[in-house]
């Protein structure tokens, strides 16, 4: 587990949709929605980084909103991953599908050229 994973769980962070979610509900969410999330996190972190004399040393709030928008890009660079993945199995099981029926077809088509005794002789030894 790396730190920010740490540092979002320990801290308790909340995000910001349609009321208050946690890092576990982030994985629910469409790749739009956590994109919203995200869009939202960047304008909050720009805008604390407006300058200013009072601010001398870090401000945890920006921490904490970097360490959000960290969580965010991670779990939605893994969901767009998986959707990646998803789409190139179905492509593979559809290309797999297809040249089995190929195979058939070309079987059934040796077949059907074969002559009437080889088709019986290979019938009988069927049984």
């Amino acid at each position: 587990m790396t730190d920010i994973w740490i540092e979002c769980l320990k801290n308790k962070y909340r995000f910001e949709f349609k009321g208050l979610i946690n890092v576990e509900d982030l994985f629910d969410l469409k790749l739009e929605d956590l994109d919203l999330i995200y869009r939202e996190l960047k304008k909050n972190e720009a805008d604390l980084q407006g300058d200013s004399l009072l601010q001398t040393k870090e401000n945890p709030k920006k921490f904490e909103i970097e360490t959000k928008i960290s969580i965010v890009k991670e779990i939605f660079n893994m969901k767009q991953a998986e959707i990646e993945a998803n789409k190139r199995a179905m492509a593979n099981r559809a290309q797999k599908a297809k040249i089995l029926a190929i195979i058939e077809n070309k079987q059934d088509q040796e077949l059907s050229e074969k002559s009437i005794e080889e088709l019986k002789e290979i019938y009988d030894n069927l049984e």
